[in-house]
């Protein structure tokens, strides 16, 4: 018999056998406890079933190279062609990875190389709530929309840190660049229209143009005079367009026989889809930040009309909520790999998280880390907040960083320096390769006592692209530190046109004005989930 087990909730529900008597909170207001709270084992059942209401969003069509699928739940593995996508998905290509997925909607996804792509939010059941969401972290992909993009375009979005993106029946590009001079949202249209979206300006993009946000928050969207050279069609975009067409083909018979099996499923008592809806995954975590902003904020009457009255613990929370914003002043809490599964009326959020302050009197900053669990109910007035787990951000008892718990879950740094003279003209042949300075260094206190560490170092500028896995040994035996202090390059022997740049395996391609982003991931981190740390540097 399978069973199922769930963290301990400090603030939650609370087991009643019949209704109970009313009680007064010190804001003097009567709270009723509900006779429908739920019961333990209840809420065992409530979190197994919403955490196996995630939609599955598509199937692996290609793929080769470096590729992996972290899953909503944390779970990383190393993809096959065949294999099922799921919403809450995050997909990771390597330096040489490259991954083509057929969406639920007849749509495709095909992931370019060094590229990090999460599916916040995908539905294709064939009716007007289908939705598709994208976040792209990092790196480049390749959409070519299906029957939401045709049929529901406003429920389209692809999310980067500096831009939103939504679409009008299209065949697109984006692309983010981490850093540098041309660092921010880059989108292309093939066919069709986007628009790309920032709070301070918006564009439209039509087939042949391509806009770029910036990642200066006060500068608006712009669409670029010529389509930037670091759009690069991949050795496989043939197969891209193979699919395109089949995908094409095919789309309005799959959306009929969808809608058909649609009919046999039926909904529940209350007309409503027996599963829940991708906008109540919103909806409820949106609820849960404006909790958290007014907690930064120490607005407690606002957090008091947020909070189930019947939970346990409900006067406890309240209680070291205000001690802790007068202890810890200028608190700004962060969500780290949150995700979302959401019934009707129920949602379950898991979330990593930081939270920093000053702590008074001494005004010492401070760094919480952890990972909570948190349930929400929906009711009349909308989502509120009806238990989660011990330790949590709302907490003061969580670890703070330095403390042993936390000590094995830090973020590493990187730093990076060209600390030599021209590197575009020190090349300038194609025969043996010298090394130049180039300083890279890794601080990952997790990694202490290993030998060495690898990261990831990419050129780009126009005709020239490379990448290639550099190896950084530690500084002293058993340092925290591990670094290179030089790495070889290499340009055309003279000017710099893609017919005259060498090839060499040992060696990193570079044009004048390009640039050298080093990425090193770190597979311990606060969250606990795997984290890529980067940093780009202009070559002079």
């Amino acid at each position: 018999m399978a069973t199922t087990t769930t963290e301990p909730f400090l603030h939650g529900p609370r087991l009643t056998a019949k209704p109970a008597a009313p009680v007064r909170h010190p804001d003097n207001k009567k709270h009723t406890m509900n006779p429908k709270t739920i019961s333990p084992p209840l809420l065992a059942l409530a979190l197994c079933l919403c955490l196996q209401q995630a939609y599955a969003a598509g199937q692996i069509d290609f793929i080769e190279g470096n590729v992996s699928v972290t899953t909503a739940a944390g779970q990383l593995r190393v993809p096959g062609k065949g294999e099922t996508i799921d919403a809450g998905d995050a997909i990771v290509t390597g330096r040489d990875g490259e991954i083509h997925v057929r969406m639920d909607d007849n749509a495709l996804i095909a992931m370019r190389a060094n590229t990090f792509l999460r599916i916040e939010a995908y539905r294709a059941e064939g009716g007007a709530d289908d939705s598709a969401v994208f976040r792209l972290l990092r790196g480049s992909f390749r959409s070519v929309t299906g029957w939401i993009g045709k049929n529901n375009p406003k429920n389209y979005a692809v999310r980067t840190t500096t831009a939103t993106i939504g679409i009008r029946g299209t065949d697109h590009e984006v692309l983010v660049v981490g850093e540098g001079e041309d660092a921010g949202t880059y989108d292309k249209v093939n066919t069709g229209e986007t628009e790309m979206d920032t709070p301070v300006g918006k564009v439209s993009v039509l087939p042949g143009q391509a806009a770029f946000a910036s990642r200066t928050a006060s500068v608006p969207p712009r669409v670029l005079p010529a389509v930037p050279a670091f759009f690069v069609a991949t050795r496989n975009e043939a197969v891209i367009e193979s699919s395109k067409k089949q995908l094409e083909e095919t789309r309005e018979e799959r959306l009929e026989q969808k809608q058909k099996d649609n009919v046999r499923k039926g909904t529940d008592s209350s007309g409503r889809p027996r599963i829940g809806e991708p906008e109540d995954a919103r909806k409820a975590l949106a609820a849960f930040e404006e909790i958290l902003r007014a907690f930064e904020a120490g607005n407690v009457p606002l957090i008091r009309q947020k909070l189930d009255p019947s939970m346990i613990g409900y006067q406890q929370l309240l209680d070291n909520i205000t001690q802790e914003n007068n202890e810890c002043k200028q608190m700004r809490v962060t969500l780290l790999n949150t995700q979302v599964q959401a019934g009707p009326n129920l949602a379950v959020l898991q979330t990593g998280w930081e939270k920093r302050c000053l702590m008074l009197p001494s005004f010492t900053p401070r760094l919480t880390t952890g990972r909570s669990t948190v349930l929400l109910h929906l009711g009349a007035n909308g989502w509120t907040f009806a238990a989660i787990t011990g330790g949590s951000m709302l907490e003061r008892s969580a670890n703070p960083v330095g403390t042993p718990a936390a000590a094995a879950k830090s973020l590493a740094t990187l730093a990076v320096a060209n600390t030599g003279a021209s590197y575009a003209a020190a090349g300038g042949r194609v025969g043996p390769v010298t090394a130049l300075p180039f300083s890279i260094t890794v601080t990952d206190p997790d990694r202490v006592g290993a030998a060495s560490v690898n990261v990831t170092i990419t050129t780009s500028a126009p005709f020239a692209s490379d990448s290639m896995v550099l190896t950084l040994p530690a500084v002293t035996p058993g340092s925290s530190q591990f670094r290179v202090a030089s790495v070889n390059f290499s340009k055309a022997a003279s000017g710099c046109t893609s017919g005259n740049i060498p090839s060499d395996p040992t060696s990193l391609e570079i044009c004048p004005g390009g640039t050298a982003t080093v990425s090193f991931t770190d597979t311990t981190t606060p969250s606990g989930a795997p984290q890529a740390v980067t940093r780009t540097v202009a070559l002079p």
